[in-house]
């Protein structure tokens, strides 16, 4: 069985509600986690992550969302389909690094996945510059 990785924010929630927080010189990290219980599901990639799941393989999610909304985000994932218990690993309150240094961290305590799905072009890049076939699943230049 295969290892998989749903990235949360552009994958399987569409967050372009909330991306002019985080456009332009002052970034609203906090509002823009905080408006997360907004966002609508990505039905076509919960779906894939449903149908690998349901085929037994291991799903986690990797977010680099604060965990200071992980009760919303969990329950929210429930709501949308998505199985209560795969995994949420998300970044800690706080933590301001970019979201590819603090995901290519979590490689550190899971092992190296067999596919990634992403949208954030850094991101992606990171993922194959570690040698994870990464599928970009929109255009994620922000």
């Amino acid at each position: 069985m295969g290892f998989y990785v749903f990235d949360l924010d552009g994958t399987l929630a569409d967050c372009t509600h909330r991306l002019a927080l985080i456009r332009g010189p002052r970034k609203d990290w906090r509002g823009f986690f905080a408006a997360c219980p907004a966002d609508r599901p990505i039905a076509a990639t919960i779906g894939v992550l449903r149908a690998l799941h349901a085929a037994g393989h291991r799903i986690e999610v990797w977010s680099g969302r604060s965990d200071e909304v992980r009760a919303e985000t969990e329950a929210r994932l429930v709501r949308h389909g998505v199985p209560a218990k795969i995994p949420v690993i998300m970044r800690r309150a706080g933590d301001r690094r970019p979201d590819d240094v603090v995901k290519r961290e979590f490689l550190g305590g899971a092992g190296a996945p067999d596919v990634i799905f992403d949208d954030r072009d850094r991101v992606v890049a990171m993922w194959r510059a570690e040698g994870i076939i990464c599928f970009q699943v929109a255009p994620g230049n922000f």
